[in-house]
């Protein structure tokens, strides 16, 4: 597990508390914070800002204004990435699921639905963040082959 140490001013401490949306783990003396991140979250967390930079990147360089941007949701046991279309700075339709990450081993999978991911590790969020180029916007990268 990844300890993140976080020092805020006493102002911006209850703003940052509303925006995190934990409870965070006081000291008044020093006025840190500390937040506690599995591995697998920072990772996920790190590849998906990797994955949205790329995709919004592309889709300029092709002179295209829609491009598909990624969010993440946590759930209990797996934190869910989502995908939604952008055109033009704003969003344009709903959002689907991209992929699961399991939150104790990193591991990914293939979505089955919105609630359940489907049997079978494809990869595991180390291998991705090391190469994100293995990843494209449609999610066709999880299929077996």
């Amino acid at each position: 597990m990844i300890l993140v140490m976080i020092i805020f001013s006493s102002q911006s401490l209850r703003n940052k508390e509303r925006c995190l949306g934990i409870a965070p783990v006081m000291n008044t003396e020093t006025q840190t914070m500390t937040i506690t991140q599995t591995k697998s979250q920072f990772l996920t967390e790190a590849l998906i800002e990797v994955l949205n930079n790329e995709f919004k990147v592309n889709a300029i360089e092709s002179c295209h204004n829609t491009y598909y941007q990624l969010e993440i949701d946590g759930g209990r046991k797996y934190i869910k990435v989502w995908s939604y279309l952008v055109s033009g700075g704003e969003r344009t339709r709903g959002r689907s699921i991209y992929l699961f990450v399991d939150k104790e081993t990193g591991a990914i999978y293939k979505p089955a639905s919105t609630k359940a991911p489907a049997k079978g590790i494809r990869f595991y969020v180390d291998d991705l963040v090391d190469h994100p180029e293995k990843c494209d916007q449609y999610g066709s990268f999880l299929y077996r082959r």
